[in-house]
């Protein structure tokens, strides 16, 4: 191999020098995240995401499209449920309201 200009900045060394190297940094820090390899929220295989939009991403393997963050497919506040979990959490919600209507059917 060649001799290399990004052993530091990694994919960001396609800027050479130029816009600083704390922006660099930043680049190949969100980088390296969005292009990780990130699990499927439908068929829970560990694949690269292919980003189509901002926050819209795809599964290369079985196709399935998302929402997600903006440069990682899962966020911590917004985070990407699987169908069982929708399920779960919906199954809860309806105890719940059940047990509101029975509460109010009491009083």
């Amino acid at each position: 191999m060649p001799f290399s200009h990004t052993k530091v900045v990694g994919p960001a060394g396609r800027f050479g020098a130029r816009y600083g190297m704390g922006v660099r940094k930043k680049v190949t820090q969100i980088e390296v995240k969005q292009k990780g390899k990130h699990k499927c929220p439908m068929c829970r295989s560990v694949t690269r995401m292919i980003r189509i939009a901002f926050g819209i991403w795809k599964c290369p393997k079985c196709g399935f499209t998302f929402a997600g963050g903006a440069w990682i497919p899962q966020t911590s506040l917004g985070k990407t449920f699987t169908p069982e979990e929708l399920k779960a959490i919906e199954m809860e919600k309806s105890k719940w309201k059940e047990l509101i209507k029975k509460r109010k059917a009491t009083e």
